[in-house]
C-alpha cells in the first residue's frame, strides 16, 4: 500500500509551540504542542524546535505519511526564501537574525520553508477555514502579540522586505503607552493578551465582583484571558466592558486597514478572539462604525475557524508553489 501523502508544519508562538501533520484536504492527522519558553532565549528555542522538527517527522515516518518539506511559521519578518528570521520578535529574546532554515535544513536533510507566523495562518484560513474563496484576505491574530497577514488577488503579500502585515505595530496614539518594539501607542500594546490582564487587574483591585470571585476562586492570582470570557459569558459588567474596550482598539487598526485595503474579508484568530463571549461581533460592529463606505459596507469579518491548528497547517502548505509565487 503506498504512503499517503502528508504535510508537516510547526508553528512558533510566543507562548506555545504547536506542529502537527494535515492530509491533502486539511484533516488533521496528528497534533501536539510543547510551551516555547521564549524567555530562555534563541539558542534553546531553536534547539527544541529542532527536536520536536525530527520527532514530528519520526511520527510521520512511523504512519507512513509521505512527507516532501516541513514548514515552520515564526513570529517577525522573515526572509522566506533563506529562512532566516530579519525582524524584531517582541515577544522571543534574541530571536532575530536566527537562520531557522538553513539550522533545520541541515539537521534534517530536507526541504524547509519559513515564514511569518500569520502568514501561514493566512493561508490556511484561505485554503481550509473561515476565508475560503475569497481573493483579498486579512488575517489578525490575537494572542501573546498582535500579527497579520494578507493575501492579495488571491497570493500571499509579503511585502518588499517580507515585513507586510504588522498591524499590531500600526500606532493607534502617538502618546500611548510603550510598545515591546520601542515605539509608542501600537496596537499590540492594547490588544494583546496582557495589555488586557492589565487592564482587568486595575479595574479589580478595589474587590471582586460576585462573578469573578466564583471564576478565579477568590484571588486575582488565578487571573487569565480564558477567566475573563467565562466571566463576560456570566454577563459580568467589568468584564464585558474590558472586552468591549479591547473590540474598539483593535477596530481601529482594522478599520484603517479596511480602508487602505478594501478587503473582501477579515479573519480574526488567536486566542483571545477564541474567547467568544461576542468578541468578533464586537470588533466588526466598531469596524463598520469606523471605515468609510462602500468598503466597511462590503467586508466581511469573522472569527477564524482553524483554531490554534491553523499556524501548523498553514506552515505545512508553505511548499505548494501556486501558493508562494
Amino acid at each position: 500500500m503506498p504512503s499517503q501523502p502528508a504535510y508537516a508544519g510547526i508553528d512558533i508562538g510566543g507562548t506555545n509551540i504547536k506542529f502537527g501533520l494535515v492530509d491533502p484536504k486539511g484533516k488533521v492527522l496528528y497534533r501536539e504542542q510543547r510551551p516555547t519558553m521564549a524567555d530562555k532565549g534563541a539558542d534553546p528555542l531553536m534547539h527544541l524546535v529542532a527536536n520536536l522538527s525530527e520527532s514530528l517527522l519520526y511520527h510521520a515516518a512511523e504512519e507512513d505519511f509521505e512527507v516532501k518539506w516541513l514548514g515552520v511559521g515564526t513570529p517577525g519578518a522573515v526572509d522566506w526564501k533563506s529562512g532566516k528570521v530579519l525582524g524584531v520578535s517582541p515577544n522571543i529574546t534574541g530571536w532575530q537574525g536566527v537562520e531557522i532554515g538553513t539550522i533545520l535544513r541541515d539537521r534534517l536533510n530536507m526541504p524547509v520553508l519559513v515564514d511569518n507566523d500569520v502568514n501561514v495562518m493566512a493561508l490556511a484560513e484561505s485554503r481550509f477555514g473561515a476565508a475560503i474563496g475569497y481573493r483579498s484576505v486579512v488575517c489578525v491574530a490575537v494572542g501573546t502579540g498582535v500579527g497579520g497577514g494578507l493575501i492579495l488577488d488571491g497570493r500571499l503579500w509579503r511585502g518588499a522586505g517580507h515585513a507586510a502585515g504588522e498591524i499590531g505595530h500600526m500606532s493607534i496614539n502617538a502618546t500611548g503607552p510603550k510598545c515591546r518594539c520601542g515605539s509608542n501607542g501600537c496596537l499590540e500594546s492594547y490588544c494583546n493578551s496582557s495589555a488586557i490582564i492589565t487592564r482587568l487587574t486595575a479595574k479589580l483591585s478595589n474587590g471582586l465582583t460576585p462573578v469573578f470571585e466564583e471564576v478565579l476562586e477568590g484571588s486575582l492570582k488565578n487571573l487569565s484571558i480564558k477567566k475573563l470570557f467565562a466571566a463576560a459569558r456570566k454577563n459580568d459588567e467589568i468584564a464585558v466592558s474590558v472586552i468591549q474596550e479591547t473590540a474598539e482598539y483593535l477596530s481601529i487598526g482594522i478599520a484603517n486597514v479596511v480602508n487602505l485595503l478594501n478587503p473582501e474579508i477579515v479573519v480574526i484568530g488567536g486566542g483571545v478572539a477564541d474567547g467568544g463571549a461576542g468578541f468578533v461581533e464586537a470588533v466588526a460592529g466598531e469596524v463598520r462604525k469606523r471605515a468609510l463606505n462602500p468598503a466597511a459596507e462590503n467586508v466581511r469579518i469573522s472569527k477564524a475557524t482553524l483554531g490554534n491548528d491553523a499556524g501548523f497547517i498553514g506552515a505545512g502548505i508553505l511548499g505548494e508553489a501556486p501558493i508562494i509565487e
